[in-house]
């Protein structure tokens, strides 16, 4: 190993960059999938990237002893994308952004729903711009598949569901469909950059998961194939603060 090696962390969690011995083959995994990182540097990387959400910074960073005192690695967390939070109401957001989707969506015989549990709180710190993108971009996706299945799968729903966990202080916003649902082995490369070949769908996944993870969240995907209870749900969660 080299006297100084360094990793930087994307706040989701992924290796954008490396130098020494860890490097530059492990840009672009993540930190819990990488079996070349030991358990130690993989908990401070865990630890880097709670702090860098805990203090709102951009940049924080952190310098490891390795196999005593002539070796170093040191860790730099990064966030994602700039993000400008302000108060802003859940209930207000997901209602004025998603009107006019509802409407159009009627149209073709599909429903738009939205649901905000009652504990959810009123206000929570984050931006809203940022999030409404993502949230109009998951039903603009559901609502497609969900229409080009209608007639063959009986197709005809998209649900909007923002529940609380107060023991996590979290919320979470899940978009579901019950269009085709999507193949276990896609789900698995869903947030995976490609190359230069990541577009349409896929980048813009990878967008929201940026966006989402830039405020100390993350993205959960489950879907179903299966002849009846097909169907695709998103959940984004984000600290409620």
């Amino acid at each position: 190993m080299e006297p100084y090696s360094q990793i930087v962390i994307g706040s989701d969690g992924t290796v954008l960059a490396a130098s020494g011995e860890f490097g530059p083959g492990l840009v672009d995994v993540r930190l819990e999938d990488c079996d070349a990182l030991s358990h130690e540097i993989r908990e401070a990387g865990k630890a880097l990237l709670q702090e860098l959400t805990r203090s709102g910074n951009r940049v924080t960073s952190q310098t490891v002893a390795l196999d005593g005192p002539d070796h170093a690695l040191h860790l730099v967390a990064i966030e994602a994308l700039p993000i400008r939070r302000t108060a802003t109401d859940i209930r207000d957001l997901l209602a004025s952004k998603l009107a006019v989707m509802s409407f159009q969506a009627r149209g073709d015989d599909v429903t738009v729903s939205i649901e905000v549990a009652n504990d959810v709180p009123p206000v929570v710190q984050l931006d809203s711009e940022k999030v409404a993108w993502a949230v109009t971009t998951l039903v603009g996706n559901a609502l497609r598949y969900v229409r080009s299945a209608s007639r063959r799968l009986n197709s005809q729903t998209v649900a909007v569901t923002t529940g609380y966990d107060p023991a996590k202080s979290e919320i979470t916003i899940d978009v579901q469909d019950d269009g085709p649902g999507i193949p276990a082995d896609t789900v698995n490369r869903l947030f995976k950059r490609d190359g230069l070949n990541v577009r349409g769908a896929g980048l813009a996944l990878l967008l929201i998961r940026d966006i989402i993870a830039a405020h100390g969240g993350r993205v959960e995907v489950r879907s179903n194939t299966a002849p009846v209870a097909h169907g695709t749900t998103i959940r984004l969660t984000l600290p409620a603060r």
